[in-house]
């Protein structure tokens, strides 16, 4: 399937790499577009973070870090959030989990363990 327009070389690959592993539904093509086009915004701070100075002039002549740092970081948390809500199948997943499923299951787990612990059959 073809990568939509404008993507650049990092959120091409990413596209590539994810449909070529899974047949995903419009909705999950819409998210996926999404993370692809933050992925290249990511990489974009990185190179101008890489080429400029991390320290800069505040407003009244302090050094302070670059803002490019609060925008990468930014970029990692909502990077991370796409990719944990398009829930792609773990190795040897058939089906992946959503956060909300993840926790839910992480949740019952800890109830059934402490249940066996109660009954003794832990």
């Amino acid at each position: 399937m073809a990568a939509p327009e404008g993507l650049a070389a990092a959120g091409q690959g990413l596209w590539q790499q994810i449909t070529k592993d899974y047949e995903l539904s419009p909705d999950e093509l819409a998210l996926l577009g999404q993370t692809c086009r933050t992925l290249d915004e990511l990489e974009a701070i990185s190179a101008a973070l890489a080429a400029g100075p991390a320290v800069v002039e505040g407003s009244m002549g302090q050094p302070k870090a670059s803002a490019l740092f609060a925008e990468a970081r930014a970029h990692r948390l909502v990077l991370a959030k796409l990719l944990d809500q398009l829930a792609l199948p773990a190795e040897g997943e058939e089906v992946g989990k959503t956060p909300n499923q993840e926790r839910a299951s992480k949740a019952a787990n800890v109830r059934w363990d402490l249940e066996r612990r109660r009954r003794g059959t832990a």
